[in-house]
């Protein structure tokens, strides 16, 4: 497979790096759409050799750089063309300094009569692990034990002190996901764990041992439960993982494994809100079944993630959003070490550790701001010396994006909250532009100081964009988390029409120009905008958002059942349809469909199953009926997120012309363009 070919480090980092100048047209929608062009970033343990993975148009290559040569060797995994098939490489990773690991996709297309242009007749997909050495050569199949038709998952664990060896998971022809021992060097491979079809993952200790695994049970396969290995083989149900429906919800997650045997470092949200509210970091012992006391806890902010030592799996920071993402080191000169590279960035840049050197004296981390994606840098330890690696995403430079900054308000009670506004590049200081607000989804999630790829789209069409975190999102403690517990239409309406009035007293928005917008929750809350506050908003974008309570919740107890996790969690979050049904009809935008004042643009996955189609439908019925401005765009063969590239063109698209009729900027920017090439929206839109 691999061409190998060496070249001089100083032409490399020119030709790979520089990226796109920054340019006067705004980013296109295939810009924005764009995957990574650098991606599989990270150090090999002795930290000598850095990989990543570079995709130029259809091309992905595998690039190793040697730190301490200063060389780097470039290997061609083969063409993604979308077309006519391909290779694609899904990751890499480092098994030794002399060994990688490289999951890859194959796609070959049957066309009539051969042709390349002709149609599609069929097509042969499959997924394989390799194995090969630094150089490209010695490539080796990891290939699954006792059946052909077995599909490769994850490599579970490295097995760093077996260096020929790893833990690799596979689903068999039963669709049961097993674990097997694989030799990198020849292939072989030997069943350690047997599953079945309702395992999605299995957890293992720093030895490589097998002590946990996640499952579900149900018909919808909503409850998730981590069970835990016993002495005779069999599993024992230790923890119920809570999920809502519009995403995973844990109320434990799992962060990576201690230096100690059967023991895992667990991300563990607090049984109640009151003392202390954060998701903290704990030790959770397998074998004993026992979840240990919070070992690091920030007092304002949830857990998300953790820095270990790569060398003994010492817990050395937790990590956290604020506005920002940060990871308080545990030890002083650690946590200096992480101040000065934070200096290093500036303010409104999130910094992550993506490896480590096992002796710890290179770091590679990730840099990003609300105006650049994301960048890849090394951070010399002893030296105090970052370099620069690559853009990862090179056609959105920064001077191209908008800037965003926090807002503080308070809400009508006088409860502190927070959001972000963006702003178009280059707007002067004082000039009032519309406003489109966007709450977010969850309801328990939040936004950050970050790019946004939607925020960011519409700033560069010369919108400025408010996101509010309202009571009710998550990331700030279970206390903030549950007071948007029944509150929709309530005090999470509240909150977001605070910040609304806040930016109008502050000069910073007009209230004859703003319309209103989200997805999900953010579109229920966006339709009930519409509903209650026509006088605010001059037009309300929803996307796969729940129009009617009622019938939102008769649906989710017809999927998961009556007696399910996911129906309770719905009773608590949102309200019980017959006790509290007067309150749910009064926060239900549809049944105002007959006083109805401002145009609705709706957009929803046909293949939704997180808040069905037929929420938007009903939605549009009724309007059409009240002879209401009413537009509707449905996305076959979508879901409920994560849109293909074709459907999430024609969204961005119809977004732009319905925002283009109705809230207006003036001057007008240029055409929304895909790829470079005037785009058509009307004929997007469906009935």
């Amino acid at each position: 497979m691999p061409i190998i070919r060496a070249v001089a480090a100083a032409c490399a980092v020119l030709i790979l790096l520089v990226g796109t100048p920054a340019r006067a047209d705004p980013p296109t929608i295939a810009d924005f759409l764009e995957g990574p062009a650098l991606g599989s970033a990270s150090l090999s343990p002795s930290g000598r050799y850095l990989v990543w993975t570079v995709r130029t148009g259809e091309q992905t290559a595998i690039h190793i750089r040697d730190l301490q040569e200063g060389s780097i060797s470039i290997m061609d995994a083969g063409a993604n063309r979308e077309h006519f098939g391909g290779i694609f490489v899904d990751w890499i990773r480092w098994k030794t300094d002399d060994r990688l690991l490289i999951g890859i996709t194959r796609l070959e297309l049957r066309r009539t009569r051969g042709r390349e242009d002709g149609r599609i007749r069929g097509f042969t997909f499959g997924e394989s692990v390799l194995s090969l050495a630094r150089d490209g050569s010695a490539i080796v199949a990891l290939k699954a034990p006792g059946t052909k038709d077995a599909l490769p998952g994850d490599v579970l664990d490295a097995l760093r002190d077996d260096p020929d060896h790893i833990l690799m998971s596979y689903r068999d022809n039963r669709s049961r996901l097993n674990v097997a021992r694989v030799n990198i060097l020849t292939g072989e491979a030997a069943i350690t764990v047997e599953g079945h079809r309702r395992v999605l993952d299995y957890i293992t200790d720093r030895s490589g041992s097998v002590v946990g695994r996640i499952a579900y049970r149900g018909a919808s396969g909503r409850i998730m439960l981590m069970e835990a290995l016993n002495a005779d083989g069999g599993w024992s149900e230790v923890y119920r993982l809570r999920r809502d429906e519009v995403r995973d919800l844990p109320d434990y997650d799992f962060l990576g494994a201690t230096s100690e045997p059967g023991k895992i470092y667990v991300a563990v949200r607090p049984d109640t809100p009151e003392g202390d509210s954060t998701a903290g970091v704990h030790v959770f012992d397998f074998a004993t079944r026992t979840m240990g006391p919070a070992i690091w806890r920030d007092p304002r902010y949830d857990v998300s993630g953790i820095v270990l030592d790569a060398n003994t799996s010492q817990l050395l920071a937790g990590c956290y959003w604020a506005d920002i993402y940060r990871c308080d080191f545990i030890d002083r000169g650690e946590d200096s070490v992480m101040t000065g590279i934070r200096r290093f960035f500036g303010d409104g840049w999130s910094v992550r550790v993506v490896s480590q050197a096992r002796d710890g004296s290179r770091w590679l981390v990730r840099a990003s701001a609300p105006n650049n994606p994301g960048e890849y840098y090394i951070f010399n330890v002893a030296e105090r010396h970052m370099e620069f690696v690559g853009s990862i995403y090179p056609r959105l430079p920064e001077p191209s994006l908008g800037q965003m900054k926090r807002v503080d308000y308070a809400a009508a009670d006088g409860t502190a909250l927070f959001g972000y506004l963006t702003r178009p590049p280059g707007a002067a200081a004082d000039a009032v532009l519309p406003l489109v607000v966007m709450p977010h989804g969850g309801p328990e999630m939040r936004d950050y100081l970050t790019y946004d790829r939607w925020a960011q789209y519409l700033a560069t069409r010369g919108y400025q964009v408010f996101q509010p975190n309202f009571r009710g999102s998550a990331g700030m403690g279970k206390a903030f988390a549950e007071a948007g517990y029944r509150e929709w239409g309530g005090r999470m309406q509240d909150d977001v029409t605070a910040g609304v009035e806040h930016l109008l007293d502050q000069g910073l928005a007009d209230r004859g120009h703003i319309c209103v917008m989200g997805a999900s929750y953010g579109g229920y809350a966006a339709l009930q905008s519409g509903a209650t506050q026509s006088d605010l908003y001059r037009c309300v974008v929803s996307i796969a958002g729940p129009s009617d309570l009622i019938s939102m919740m008769r649906w989710v107890r017809s999927e998961t059942g009556a007696d399910s996790d996911s129906y309770d969690y719905w009773l608590k979050s949102i309200g019980d349809p017959r006790q509290d049904r007067e309150r749910l009809e009064g926060a239900s935008p549809q049944r105002y469909a007959a006083g109805w004042r401002l145009p609705v643009l709706l957009i929803h996955g046909e293949d939704d199953d997180v808040v069905p189609v037929s929420q938007s439908r009903d939605m549009e019925r009724a309007l059409k009926r009240a002879g209401k401005d009413v537009e509707f765009l449905v996305l076959e063969g979508a879901g409920h997120s994560d849109w293909p590239s074709r459907q999430e063109t024609a969204a961005l698209t119809a977004l732009e012309a319905f925002l283009a009729r109705h809230l207006p900027v003036t001057p007008p920017l240029p055409t929304a363009t895909v790829g470079g090439e005037a785009v058509a929206t009307e004929a997007m839109l469906a009935d």
